[in-house]
């Protein structure tokens, strides 16, 4: 009987000792999982709030203005490196074999290389994860709070893309506008 005792007794100390690195290591943090907007949000002045909320990436490669190919930290169902299309911008192609480059492509690749490529960014979901063609659709966010996809429409290097209900939809209408309405971009002359 005693010596049952004594295996308990020396069972206990390590079995407390096994559990030590469960209990160590950080819980998940939520900056981990995905970002979905949540229903009471309704426009992307709200939603540039919610910054430290939404799921980091950085950016590894442009593919064109409007898709982009991050790195993710351990989010939930999805892979470590995604590509992402903006949701709400459509920009000139530049990489689709089918056609020839557009008028204002290669100036929105460039502007996307440039406001991007190597930086932190921040994503932002709708319900509608995937699109056809299995990229992640995102609102992508700076550092300073500001919404990548709103400001290459607001800065002329693309359209707004209302082909699909997405629930930003005035935000990018009226971005569009302003930018044609002053000549921006792909609005301007020639």
């Amino acid at each position: 009987m005693m010596r049952n005792g004594r295996s308990r007794a020396f069972l206990l100390p390590l079995l407390l000792l096994s559990l030590v690195p469960l209990y160590s290591q950080p819980a998940p943090s939520s900056a981990t999982a995905l970002y979905r907007i949540p229903h009471s949000i309704h426009s992307i002045a709200e939603l540039s709030t919610q910054l430290p909320l939404m799921t980091p990436a950085a950016v590894i490669r442009i593919v064109d203005g409007d898709t982009i190919v991050v790195s993710l930290g351990p989010a939930a169902a999805i892979r470590p490196t995604e590509k992402v299309r903006l949701i709400g911008v459509d920009t000139p192609e530049v990489v689709d074999p089918r056609r020839p480059v557009e008028r204002f492509g290669k100036e929105a690749s460039r502007y996307a290389h440039e406001q991007l490529l190597g930086r932190p960014v921040w994503l932002a979901f709708e319900p509608r994860l995937r699109d056809v063609y299995g990229r992640l659709l995102a609102y992508v966010f700076l550092a300073d709070g500001s919404c990548f996809n709103l400001q290459v429409v607001a800065d002329g290097f693309g359209f707004a893309y209302t082909k699909y209900p997405f629930l930003f939809m005035a935000d990018f209408r009226e971005a569009e506008r302003s930018a044609r309405s002053r000549g921006r971009g792909l609005w301007g002359p020639g």
